[in-house]
C-alpha cells in the first residue's frame, strides 16, 4: 500500500493509543512508547521495529486532508480484516468527545464507504493495559439505514447504539 503526501508531523497519537509488542515487551494502550519524543516523533526512526515499520495509519494512507489528522481529528484510523476475512474493513477508533461522532466529514466519510460496501467498525480509546471495545458498524440497523438515507439524525441515533455497545463490553485485559 502507498503512502500518500501526509505527513506524520507532530502526530503521534499511534504511539500511545495502539498495543503493540516491542523489544520482547507489551506496550499496552494509554502509554506513550518510550521511544516517542513528541513533537519531533520516533527517536529510532530509522531503526523502528517492525510492527512500527508496518502499521498503515488510515490517515495517511487514504491521503485525506489535514482536518482528518489523528491528533486533529481525534479519530485514528486503522485497517482490519472484514467479518468475511477477505474485504479489509476500516476501524475508526474515537480518542475523544463522543460529540465528534457529529462532525460532519465524519459522517459524509462513513456514507461514501458505506456505499462502496467497506466493513465499518467503531472503538473506543481503551484504558492502559486494555483492549478497545468495538462494534461492527453494519449490524446497527439505524445507522445503516441513517447512511443510504443520508439521514442525519438516524446517523446519530445509531452511533449512540454503537457507543453503547462498546461501553457496554467487558474491559478484556492484554496479556
Amino acid at each position: 500500500m502507498d503512502v500518500s503526501k501526509n505527513s506524520c508531523g507532530e502526530c503521534s497519537v499511534c504511539c500511545e493509543v495502539l498495543t503493540f509488542a516491542l523489544a520482547g515487551a507489551l506496550k499496552p494502550s494509554g502509554v506513550l512508547c518510550a521511544h516517542c519524543r513528541p513533537p519531533g516523533g520516533c527517536s529510532i526512526y530509522q531503526t523502528r521495529e517492525e510492527v512500527c515499520r508496518t502499521y498503515y495509519c488510515g490517515w495517511r494512507h487514504l491521503g485525506l486532508p489535514e482536518e482528518w489528522r489523528p491528533d486533529r481529528s481525534d479519530f485514528l484510523i486503522a485497517f482490519r480484516p472484514g467479518p468475511d476475512g477477505v474485504k479489509p474493513g476500516v476501524e475508526f477508533t474515537l480518542l475523544g468527545d463522543e460529540a465528534r461522532l457529529d462532525w460532519l466529514p465524519f459522517l459524509k466519510f462513513l456514507a461514501a464507504l458505506h456505499d462502496a460496501g467497506t466493513p465499518l467498525y467503531l472503538s473506543l480509546r481503551a484504558e492502559p493495559g486494555f483492549q478497545s471495545p468495538w462494534v461492527y458498524l453494519s449490524d446497527i440497523p439505524a445507522l445503516t439505514d441513517g447512511l443510504t438515507r443520508r439521514d442525519l439524525g438516524r446517523c446519530k441515533t445509531g452511533l449512540g447504539q454503537a457507543l453503547a455497545i462498546c461501553r457496554a463490553q467487558p474491559k478484556l485485559a492484554i496479556s
